[in-house]
């Protein structure tokens, strides 16, 4: 003992202290290391990675919905972290812009109406021994004598008229000792026996006389003026562009053919115009109706190129197309019941608009006659369908038939070939020889 009551350290006690303090510090060694570090050192998660193994990372990233790894074995130092988990598929994501319906087929272009076709062209007019042009009018000096041209220089004949054409005038007796006078230009006494009824001159007209004087031809046709005489027919009355008007004792020539206006003789509008007839003694007026496609005009009017369908008392009803080829007749045949070239043909309920006029087609309105053919045909009765119709058959080869009509010094045939009438007894017309 070293002091009262106590006993003194034995030296077993020291030895058996230093026995256990190293025993003690290695257990301790021992129990960190079964704990592992804070941080796995492989223990980063991949992409879809699963659940951390055991003595895997504390953190780690959820892969999407993937499968998880089985635990991983713990390392005596540093453990190796679970196995990967198999990633999840990825899913088809939507659509972000949603797929439209199928585009519509686009309609068909609907088909233009068939294009209205021009009326007939009015006769050749002014030339020699050609009807008068409008107010009286004739090419190149000529005289007008019974609504017909007689060249400069030529004899005026008929209508009363006498002496040589000049510059429009003929002469007549002037009465007494004055002999042969000029008559029926402007300012002139008028031609034709007795006191003179008629003026040679383009736009003059006779004036009768009155009040002891003479009878004399005026100014007219113009603008303002008096209307030409009523025996050239309507059309030939005024200038072009202008129509007769007014009360029949003092009708003078006013404008016509636009819209509002009066239509002009022939019942013609300017383009884009109908010649409206609304009955009831009023004059027809030139209105904006009637085209193809459109309203009728008062009257069941279309204009050129158009017939009116379903038209009541004359109201109502439109036009549809007409006279180009294939297509309906405009009204009955005529010359202005189709285009040029083209003539009305078949039964009347289908009647339709075809080619005329070339071998072995029917003859074109108009001209007279049976009708009219390209040069080189002539237009005869068709014999194949019972003499119904007509056909164009050629001419002016050898031993064809002349072309043309009338006398046979009229007719014609192809160069070096004569017109010669058919031998006695062979029957037959004139043939070229």
């Amino acid at each position: 003992m070293n002091g009262p009551g106590r006993f003194a350290r034995s030296s077993c006690t020291r030895n058996r202290a230093a026995v256990f303090m190293p025993l003690t510090v290695f257990a301790l060694s021992v129990g960190l290391a079964a704990c592992g570090s804070s941080s796995s050192i492989n223990g980063d998660s991949s992409a879809g990675g699963g659940a951390p193994g055991s003595g895997g990372s504390s953190v780690s990233t959820g892969g999407s919905n993937g499968t998880a790894g089985g635990p991983g074995t713990g390392g005596v130092t540093t453990p190796t972290g679970g196995s990967n988990g198999t990633a999840g598929a990825v899913g088809t994501g939507g659509s972000t812009t949603p797929t439209g319906g199928s585009n519509g087929t686009a309609g068909a272009p609907g088909m233009g109406g068939a294009t209205g076709t021009g009326g007939a062209a009015g006769p050749a007019c002014g030339g020699t021994g050609q009807v008068c042009c409008a107010a009286n009018t004739c090419h190149t000096g000529g005289c007008c004598v019974n609504n017909a041209c007689i060249a400069a220089g030529a004899m005026c004949v008929g209508g009363g008229v006498t002496g040589m054409c000049t510059n429009g005038s003929c002469t007549r007796n002037g009465g007494g000792d004055a002999g042969q006078v000029p008559c029926g230009a402007v300012g002139e006494p008028c031609c034709g026996g007795g006191g003179g009824n008629t003026c040679t001159a383009s736009g003059a007209v006779c004036v009768p006389a009155a009040a002891g004087m003479p009878s004399m031809c005026r100014a007219c046709g113009a603008s303002g003026a008096a209307c030409c005489a009523a025996a050239l027919g309507a059309a030939n009355r005024c200038d072009m562009g202008l129509s007769c008007q007014g009360p029949a004792a003092t009708q003078t020539c006013m404008a016509c053919g636009a819209n509002g206006d009066a239509c002009c003789p022939g019942n013609v509008c300017n383009a884009g115009l109908g010649c409206a007839n609304p009955g009831g003694g009023m004059a027809r007026t030139c209105m904006m109706c009637g085209a193809p496609g459109g309203a009728c005009c008062a009257g069941a009017v279309c204009q050129t190129g158009g017939v009116c369908v379903g038209a009541m008392g004359g109201m109502g009803g439109m036009c549809n197309p007409c006279g180009a080829a294939g297509g309906a007749c405009c009204g009955a045949p005529g010359p202005n019941a189709c285009g040029a070239g083209l003539s009305c043909q078949g039964p009347v309920a289908t009647r339709t608009c075809q080619a005329c006029g070339g071998a072995g087609q029917a003859c074109c309105a108009g001209g007279g006659g049976l009708g009219t053919c390209n040069m080189g045909f002539n237009c005869a009765v068709n014999i194949g369908d019972g003499g119904v119709g007509t056909i164009c058959n050629a001419c002016g080869g050898a031993g064809q038939a002349c072309c043309g009509a009338g006398a046979i010094a009229n007719r014609t045939c192809n160069t070096g070939l004569m017109c010669m009438a058919a031998d006695a007894g062979g029957g037959g017309g004139p043939t070229c020889r």
